[in-house]
């Protein structure tokens, strides 16, 4: 019994034991079974999360590689992903259904995939239809704001499943344990069911180890997941060191998840961005904001910089932070090319302002067409022209808000744009428009826009109002053919008094210096001086008439030389002597002592001046006398005022014929002229004489009882060493003379006095010399004698004149011998022919000792003389980059300034005409835009460009040598810049004495 009983007891407590053994092992195993449920059930939800995650980012790159790129390969799988990310959330609402609060985040998840699946079809369908717009949705972030929620979410769902899963691993191990003591137990207590007991103990051994495996694999398969998710995680302490960090951040940092774990998360942060992220954080550490989202950059290993976009979640422990957790995401080119294109906008938009505010505040009108005629940019000075707003402008053609005022410009503005499409070419019209204010003449210029595929997509015009240009041009037009009409009858008139008084005063004039040099009695040489001396105030008297263009332009040269007034009274009494004596009438000269006799002015044209009056009054003086008085008018310490006074008891002159006397061919009466005869100049340049030296003339006259002339002119005063340095002897260098022996020179004359004149005055230098009649026997003779020093060759001859003759010489005998043309027309245009032929220098007939001693000298000796014989003086001359003698033929200021600047005008727009249409290579335009510049060069001669435009004009029409025309065009623009300031200087300065 004893050994039963306890054997019993034994027994008893070891089927006790086995029944509590059974129980409790029963009851661990529903136990266990069921942890193991939840376990699994809990990494299905983790597994169904990350599904729901990764389906959505793939969607998201897939869409946003569309939008990008616009191929549609990237969306194909994009139903499917839908249909699978729904059927994924079904599952997972089914999962959690238990679980309130996960269900409601669960429903929060689905909103969000929807608004992101819709989303991103509204992104698909603005890509195909409108692209900017689908940028513009893109830029707005409105996508990254939704996956920015939905990965809080599920972060959130993860966090709470991720503590669920450790919960109840743990609660797992600890039903393990239990389960383990408990066989323990009951293998001490019952040895019977040992077996059993083992055996049960190796199958629940068994199920730990293959709960801990799945365990692991969940694990494994979460790392696998939070490593390869694109994104890197970490987490951090309160102090911001790494505590853990995934391996992905070697690929964004360069540096190891071992090497940063430890270390402060601002190690990576530049150090001018490191107050801003440290501020951001401390203020979500401080404020308990659960998640926050910043975009800040990092530098990688090699110094590089790069973006990133990071999410921190804090994490709490019992109502204490704990930490963060972040998962951050390279978004490096993202970022730059949001900063390339905020930049570029930002360009775009300074750009855009600065044309406009261009376009507001020029004076033309500027608007810009569609291919249809639509309106689609109009400027302020448009508007404010037409009385229009944008509102009744743009999209509307010139139909819909043409006001009828001007009825046909529709039609010709429509014909301009349709040639501009269709010829790809600029067009220039002027049109007379009826505004609002008037009439208006308008200059429209049309041209093409092309975009970057060398496509028209548009026309563009501007219109410059010219009005008061074509009211100018019409009167210039006009102005030109009047001055043109008369300067051609005067340059007839001219060209036959040249000649027909040159010649018979050369052979005078030469004849007389021959004569003079011989032996002679005295009274017969003071009338030689006389003849000489009248015979050369004769030629100043023709120089002056010859050239009525320089009298009334008023640009008469004065010398300012000192002189003896005394050397000018004497002749003049002498020379008029000998009429009075002749008409039978009275001549008296006074000269007062109290004027200076030596004087610092023009000696010349104070003979003229004299002799002009003088020869007046003995003209119309058929009885009585004639008298001239030199008085002191006034005087200074540097000047003194002469008073001239020439009387005669003369017919006289009436009252109201007093008022034009001094006119150009004016006479006191009709009768006059028939009687006395002469031209009516006298006066006239007597009066521009005196006025040109700064004095006066005035006049009174009563009829049948004669004339007063009253004439003050002022002078300097010198003295009678600077008189005698001023009138040398004029005595030809005597000891040259030899050297002209043996020299060679060839005649062509016509005129047998003016041969025989120049002749003799060359043998006295020991020359030999030849002579022909015409240009042809010159030619003729030449080409068998070239071994001539020299010709002198006539403008004017039967036959062959000078021009040809000298063209000849020259191109076709191919001589460079010296030619000098003697001509008798003092016109600069005959002058220039001269010279334009191939003449070395003219000589204007008569031609004095002095001027053929400094010819010979020049040509025969090679010796340059300080004045160039050849080269009348000209006002103009002193410009060497241009010449505007043409343009000061107007004679008028007001119309010289303004073609000038219509000159300034017309002449660099054309030339950048002329270079736009040289880089089209549209040699057609180039031709027409050359020819048009040389009319304007033709007013104010430009020598840089002439030649160059020429040049330009030619090669254009003819196709050849094209490339070196825009070389050209863009040397001639430089040059016309820089010589414009230069020009207008010229011009104002020139217009100033008018």
């Amino acid at each position: 019994m004893k050994t039963y009983r306890p054997i019993l007891f034994v027994l008893l407590f070891a089927v006790a034991g086995v029944v509590l053994f059974l129980v409790t092992s029963w009851k661990d195993s529903q136990r266990f079974k069921q942890t193991q449920y939840w376990i699994n059930h809990t990494n299905e939800v983790i597994r169904q999360l990350d599904l729901i995650f990764n389906t959505v980012l793939a969607e998201e790159s897939a869409v946003r590689g569309y939008t990008i790129s616009g191929n549609n390969i990237f969306i194909w799988d994009i139903p499917a992903n839908n249909r699978k990310i729904l059927g994924t959330i079904d599952h997972t609402s089914d999962l959690v259904q238990n679980n309130p609060e996960q269900s409601l985040r669960l429903h929060r998840i689905r909103t969000l995939v929807q608004e992101k699946m819709s989303h991103h079809n509204t992104l698909i369908v603005l890509k195909t239809n409108n692209p900017d717009s689908a940028r513009s949705l893109v830029s707005s972030l409105h996508g990254k704001k939704i996956t920015d929620n939905l990965t809080a979410v599920l972060s959130e769902m993860k966090i709470v499943e991720n503590k669920l899963l450790q919960d109840r691993i743990n609660h797992n191990k600890e039903i393990a344990e239990k389960s383990f003591s408990n066989s323990l137990i009951g293998a001490l207590l019952i040895m019977l069911f040992i077996g059993i007991l083992s055996y049960r103990l190796i199958r629940d051994i068994k199920l730990r180890l293959i709960a801990e495996t799945q365990l692991k694999e969940s694990e494994t398969r979460y790392r696998q997941f939070v490593e390869n998710a694109g994104v890197i995680t970490y987490t951090t302490d309160q102090s911001g060191n790494f505590t853990f960090i995934s391996n992905q951040v070697e690929t964004l940092t360069g540096y190891t998840a071992d090497y940063l774990t430890g270390k402060h998360f601002t190690t990576l942060i530049p150090p001018d961005w490191t107050p801003i992220v440290a501020e951001k954080y401390y203020n979500q550490f401080k404020n308990r904001i659960r998640q926050t989202s910043l975009v800040f950059p990092i530098i990688h290993k090699n110094s590089d910089m790069r973006w990133v976009e990071q999410d921190a979640i804090l994490l709490e422990n019992n109502n204490m932070v704990r930490g963060f957790q972040c998962v951050v995401k390279d978004v490096t080119e993202r970022t730059r090319v949001e900063q390339k294109l905020r930049k570029a906008e930002e360009e775009k938009n300074e750009q855009q302002f600065r044309i406009q505010a261009i376009l507001d505040n020029t004076p033309l009108v500027i608007y810009i067409k569609d291919l249809e005629g639509r309106y689609t940019l109009v400027n302020k000075q448009f508007k404010e022209v037409f009385k229009v707003t944008d509102e009744q402008v743009i999209g509307k053609t010139l139909e819909e808000i043409d006001n009828h005022q001007n009825p046909g410009a529709g039609d010709r503005y429509k014909g301009a744009d349709l040639e501009v499409i269709h010829t790809g070419r600029p067009v220039e019209l002027e049109d007379v428009l009826k505004l609002d204010d008037g009439v208006h003449h308008l200059l429209t210029i049309k041209f093409p826009l092309f975009d970057k595929y060398n496509e028209i997509f548009g026309v563009s015009g501007f219109m410059k109002d010219i009005s008061e240009m074509v009211r100018y041009r019409e009167a210039l037009i006009e102005a030109r053919k009047a001055a043109e009409s008369a300067e051609m009858l005067q340059e007839q008139f001219l060209a036959n008094m040249s000649h027909e008084i040159r010649t018979p005063m050369n052979g005078i004039i030469g004849m007389s210096n021959l004569l003079i040099q011989t032996p002679l009695q005295h009274h017969q040489k003071e009338y030689l001086e006389i003849i000489r001396a009248s015979s050369e105030n004769l030629m100043v008297l023709i120089n002056d008439i010859l050239d009525l263009s320089k009298i009334k332009a008023g640009k008469i040269s004065m010398e300012q030389i000192a002189f003896d007034i005394d050397t000018i009274i004497q002749p003049l009494i002498a020379t008029f002597e000998l009429k009075a004596s002749e008409k039978n009438i009275g001549f008296s000269v006074s000269l007062y002592p109290d004027v200076p006799r030596f004087l610092i002015g023009d000696p010349y044209r104070l003979n003229q001046v004299l002799n002009n009056l003088l020869s007046n009054a003995f003209k119309f003086t058929e009885k009585g006398f004639v008298t001239m008085e030199v008085s002191l008018h006034q005087q200074d310490d540097e000047r003194a005022w002469v008073l001239l006074r020439i009387s005669d008891s003369g017919i006289g002159i009436k009252d109201e014929q007093l008022n034009y006397i001094f006119e150009s061919f004016a006479q006191a009466a009709s009768d006059t002229t028939r009687k006395y005869g002469g031209t009516g100049l006298g006066l006239a340049i007597t009066k521009k004489l005196v006025e040109i030296q700064e004095g006066n003339i005035t006049v009174t006259s009563q009829p049948n009882a004669g004339t007063t002339f009253n004439v003050i002119i002022p002078y300097g005063i010198a003295d009678e060493a600077q008189v005698k340095q001023t009138y040398r002897p004029d005595v030809m260098a005597s000891d040259l003379t030899h050297a002209f022996s043996g020299k060679r020179v060839l005649i062509v004359e016509d005129n047998e006095v003016n041969q025989r004149v120049l002749q003799l005055n060359l043998q006295k230098y020991n020359i030999h010399v030849s002579i022909v009649g015409d240009g042809s026997a010159a030619v003729d003779w030449l080409s068998n004698h070239r071994d001539i020093d020299l010709v002198f060759m006539d403008l004017h001859m039967p036959v062959m004149d000078g021009l040809q003759a000298t063209t000849c010489i020259r191109k076709d005998l191919g001589l460079t011998l010296p030619v000098v043309m003697l001509t008798a027309a003092a016109q600069k245009s005959e002058q220039q022919k001269c010279l334009d032929a191939g003449a070395d220098a003219y000589i204007t007939k008569p031609i004095s000792q002095q001027e053929l001693f400094n010819c010979l000298e020049k040509y025969l000796l090679n010796h340059q003389q300080q004045t160039d014989y050849a080269i009348e003086n000209n006002q103009h001359s002193g410009y060497t980059e241009f010449n505007i003698a043409e343009l000061m033929q107007l004679g008028d200021a007001e119309s010289i300034v303004m073609v000038y600047e219509l000159f300034e005008t017309t002449v660099p727009a054309g030339l950048e005409n002329l270079e736009e249409a040289a880089i089209r290579k549209d040699w057609k335009t180039v031709y027409e835009q050359a020819h048009k510049l040389k009319s304007s060069l033709a007013v104010i001669q430009v020598k840089g460009m002439l030649a160059a435009m020429n040049t330009i004009e030619n090669n254009a029409k003819q196709g050849v040598e094209l490339a070196s025309l825009l070389p050209m065009i863009q040397n001639s623009t430089a040059y016309i810049k820089e010589v414009m300031p230069k020009i207008r200087e010229a011009i104002e300065k020139e217009t100033a004495s008018l």
